[in-house]
């Protein structure tokens, strides 16, 4: 292969990378905007503890103090 036909297609395999990277970036902000907009509006669930997502038991307040 010839170095003008070698570096053409390096050049290519790296814009085709770029613009698919640039691709996956955009995608992402649109979820994180689409997320953020739902957490904006309520909608987004409170957050829990590990051990309360296992299904522990609460603590039992003091009462006699």
């Amino acid at each position: 292969m010839r170095p003008e036909a070698r570096a053409a297609a390096r050049q290519a395999a790296v814009k085709e990378s770029k613009e698919k990277k640039a691709a996956l970036e955009s995608k992402k902000k649109a979820e994180k905007a689409k997320s953020a907009a739902a957490a904006a509006r309520g909608t987004a669930q409170r957050i829990q503890s590990k051990q309360g997502a296992k299904g522990a038991a609460q603590k039992v307040q003091a009462k006699s103090r």
